[in-house]
């Protein structure tokens, strides 16, 4: 297994510097001149002369063949140098560590409440197939599914922001600011695991062991719990990485309008301040995260099921 986990590792380092090359190719490749519009960026807008334009880019490699910049940045990259923000002048490495770890808050806090309704509500519709609260949590199910993010939080937000007055619709430091964009992921996660964690149990509840467990007089919820919940564990692990990856897609609409200072909502104004260093790093940042949520996940699959430790 350990051999497998290194070669794993070995395969994340090629695709996160093929991440950095396309990072940069695509930067490079945008119309305009980034030394200008770096440039620009310094001096509030205005556009510069010809010779200020020569001297920056001079100063700054741009003269140099792409492939050299390239490699001069990746070698200040991996001593942990990204450059600095062209909007707040502060190292991007800071910048990025600060708005991650609001973001991994905020994905954590929706991945919970996600699978705290989920798992119970797929048990309680498996315990009851085709009655009155199987069809109503399919319905909640759908509904979680269909509803777009950005209608969802907008809807959330007249109702107990502009509406009642209970939650903040924006901003971030305390616990309430939390709640609202925590709803609007985690309810909309909440749909696809139900349903795919109600199929498992299903599928499982048909099995011969099952039946063993019944006939030596176990309850169909505790079969369901004992037996068939660790069988169908490997499975909803592998669900948990993909909603959790999933999520940080999410991220990016809800931060942006719920005004939560993560990292998605830092791509955003970066893209939009066409602040380059930092729109960079938060490729390769994001990209990382999705590399590292995957072998994670793989690792504790191998973990709680033996049969699968040779092909991790």
């Amino acid at each position: 297994m350990m051999a497998s986990i290194v070669r794993r590792l070995v395969f994340a380092v090629g695709l996160l510097l093929f991440v950095s090359l396309a990072g940069f190719t695509l930067l490079r490749l945008m119309p305009g001149d980034l030394a200008e519009s770096l440039l620009m960026a310094q001096m509030d807008g205005h556009v510069p002369s010809a010779a200020a334009l020569a001297k920056f880019s001079a100063e700054h490699g741009f003269d140099d063949p792409l492939p050299l910049q390239y490699f001069r940045w990746l070698g200040a990259a991996l001593a942990g140098d990204f450059g600095l923000s062209l909007m707040t002048g502060e190292p991007v490495g800071r910048e990025i560590l600060l708005r991650l770890g609001n973001s991994l808050v905020l994905a954590a806090a929706a991945l919970a409440l996600a699978f705290l309704i989920a798992v119970p509500l797929a048990l309680v519709s498996t315990r009851y197939p085709n009655s009155l609260v199987d069809r109503a949590a399919s319905l909640f199910a759908v509904i979680g599914m269909s509803i777009p993010n950005f209608w969802y939080a907008l809807l959330l937000a007249l109702v107990f922001s502009l509406a009642l007055g209970w939650l903040p619709s924006s901003g971030y430091g305390t616990l309430a600011h939390a709640v609202l964009p925590t709803l609007v992921i985690g309810t909309s996660v909440c749909g696809v695991t139900t349903r795919y964690v109600r199929s498992l149990l299903l599928d499982e509840s048909a099995a011969p062991y099952m039946r063993t467990a019944l006939a030596k007089g176990r309850s169909r919820t505790a079969a369901l719990v004992v037996h068939a919940g660790p069988n169908v564990l490997p499975a909803v692990l592998t669900l948990a990485g993909l909603q959790f990856v999933r999520i940080f897609d999410g991220v990016i609409i809800v931060e942006t309008m719920f005004g939560w200072p993560g990292i998605g909502r830092l791509l955003v104004d970066s893209l939009l301040n066409r602040d380059f260093p930092l729109v960079q790093a938060s490729f390769l940042v994001i990209a990382a995260a999705y590399v590292a949520t995957n072998l994670l996940v793989d690792v504790a699959i191998a973990a709680v099921d033996p049969r699968v430790r040779e092909v991790v």
